[in-house]
């Protein structure tokens, strides 16, 4: 499964989901609802409103009694309904920039895979290796949070003398370590109110500049799957854009990770030449 493919599936759910709500706002009670606060008494009571459009296109607002509960109800899934409509517009113009973007890089990575015309690049490949700046030494070496859940699950040991989850994630480790690529292990990241911890946040070893990596083992499994699609979502929804500065490699049982996929991901976006030593 390609990261293509995997937005293009999103993608159509979320036409099928935009179609629905669509369905449903058409449905909807005319108006929109809003409330009043007081205060008596120590006291907050609330009243809620129907706001519509007379002919005249003249605004009013129009009491809603205990008795019609059930129109406010419906008021306020409309307007809930709305609000998500509005960011399924926003998710699809994002994975539709995406898709786009993945359409020429498709053409220029057939011109990077000439062989000659890549010799010659390589002649001048900057390579990250050189010592770092002190401001990347210091982030490198400060202590950050990490994610609690299942802290047993981190038990391969790897180059660096940290834990990570998986042979797969060690590898990566022994090549950015090799490389001297500032890393951090999954250091928490708030982003779009929810708090993810990406499986490694990267410096850019000349530029300084943020990037994340996510190694996704296990898309085979439904519920594994729809926590990656959803965490996908609010990272483009906030400017972690696949193959601009989210690195994403993947494996499962029939397609298993190895050290050219890492070396082949290194040198996209770091310029290392990594050959020479794997």
């Amino acid at each position: 499964m390609t990261l293509q493919s995997i937005i293009e599936d999103m993608r159509e759910s979320l036409i099928q989901e935009k179609r629905k709500l669509e369905t449903l706002l058409r449905e909807a009670p005319i108006g929109k609802l809003i409330y009043s606060k007081n205060t008596a008494n120590g006291k907050t009571y609330y009243k809620w409103y129907v706001s519509v459009t007379d002919q005249e296109g003249r605004r009013k607002k129009i009491y809603i009694s205990r008795k019609n509960r059930n129109l406010a109800k419906e008021l306020a899934r409309k307007r809930l309904r709305t609000k998500r409509h509005q960011d399924i517009i926003c998710q699809l113009k994002a994975m539709d920039a995406f898709l786009a973007k993945n359409k020429q890089n498709s053409a220029l990575n057939d011109l990077l895979n000439t062989p000659l015309l890549v010799n010659l690049l390589e002649e001048d490949e900057p390579n990250p290796s050189a010592e770092l700046s002190e401001e990347l030494k210091r982030w490198a070496q400060e202590e950050y949070e990490t994610n609690p859940a299942f802290p047993e699950g981190r038990n391969v040991q790897t180059v660096d003398n940290i834990k990570v989850r998986s042979k797969s994630e060690a590898l990566i480790v022994m090549l950015l370590s090799t490389m001297n690529i500032p890393y951090r292990y999954e250091c928490k990241l708030e982003i779009g109110g929810h708090v993810y911890y990406p499986d490694f946040t990267i410096r850019h070893p000349i530029t300084g500049q943020i990037y994340y990596w996510e190694h996704v083992g296990g898309l085979h499994m439904q519920e594994y799957r729809s926590d990656f699609l959803q965490k996908l979502r609010v990272y483009i929804n906030n400017g972690i854009i696949p193959d601009y500065n989210l690195i994403m490699t993947f494996e499962s049982e029939g397609h298993p990770f190895d050290i050219t996929i890492a070396r082949d991901k290194i040198r996209e976006f770091f310029s290392c030449e990594v050959g020479a030593l794997y």
